[in-house]
């Protein structure tokens, strides 16, 4: 097992990939430093988190201003505020780059005849499943890591300690945070598995996030439910939600709730993995 992960670690860094998918973390975090506001893919944000400009007539003219540097100046006029927290909620956008992860990791293998010479040998499935895992998720710490360290040193170099929240908080968001993506990243490993072509897999994922968030707010319409209090288990508003001083509860709710994913997409994902033919 740990020669399949040292081997996947070697082909994956001696590739373009993953460099490419860190110049474009980085110069995320660097726009968003800029222009001084965090940038979101998808539908929703949080539901508990508060706007940057609570300040009605300075938020009107940043919605009216094309220029960047208008933006970033007044952004700048507004008083300091904590950028780099900001951000760290808006990293939903990480599971665009978890996808990438998965498809160089394992979605390839399967795709092509690699993963059938690689199980013809003395490698067990259960082995080869376990691998596999452990480099995406390690992975996607590496990157998680990179955005949020990057984001912080970025911000702290271009706008200052005013608009910083700490070294330490930065780590503490990372701790909260890191559970939820472990249980995306299982998820992903799982419909890899399930699905194991590159296409087939990409049509499924990519879209996948705002899908589930346009399906709860659809079925909260029609059954009249509370879709306010259902979105705030959606992968994009806890991430957002967990920056933004949740209760102890939710925090316990939430860790609960990921440690469900990473079980239940595993063994899922195993279970039809031991199933299926490999060609």
């Amino acid at each position: 097992m740990l020669n399949i992960i040292k081997s996947d670690l070697y082909r994956i860094f001696k590739g373009k990939a993953i460099y490419i998918a860190i110049i474009f973390i980085l110069i995320l975090a660097a726009i968003s430093c800029f222009e001084m506001s965090p940038g979101n893919i998808g539908i929703t944000t949080s539901s508990d988190e508060q706007p940057l400009i609570e300040d009605k007539e300075l938020l009107e003219k940043v919605y009216e201003t094309n220029s960047l540097l208008e933006t970033r100046k007044l952004m700048k006029e507004y008083g300091a505020f904590p950028l780099d927290k900001a951000q760290l909620g808006a990293n939903a956008n990480l599971y665009y780059f978890f996808i990438i992860v998965v498809v160089i990791v394992l979605v390839t293998d399967l795709s092509n005849s690699t993963a059938k010479n690689t199980l013809s040998s003395a490698i067990s499935r259960k082995k080869y499943y376990l691998s596999k895992l452990i480099t995406c998720i390690g992975l996607g710490t590496f990157l998680v890591l990179i955005n949020n360290y990057g984001s912080y040193l970025i911000n702290l170099i271009m706008n200052g300690k005013e608009f910083s929240s700490g070294l330490l908080e930065i780590t503490k968001l990372t701790i909260l945070q890191l559970p939820c993506f472990y249980g995306i990243i299982s998820m992903l490993v799982c419909i890899g598995f399930c699905f194991r072509k590159t296409g087939t897999f990409n049509s499924i994922t990519i879209p996948l996030i705002m899908v589930i968030q346009l399906i709860i707010m659809g079925a909260a319409t029609l059954f009249h439910l509370d879709g306010a209090n259902i979105l705030n288990y959606e992968f994009q508003y806890i991430i957002g939600n967990l920056v933004s001083n949740p209760s102890n509860v939710y925090i316990f709710k939430v860790l609960a709730l990921s440690i469900f994913y990473v079980i239940a997409f595993n063994i899922i994902g195993y279970k039809v993995f031991k199933k299926t033919e490999i060609k």
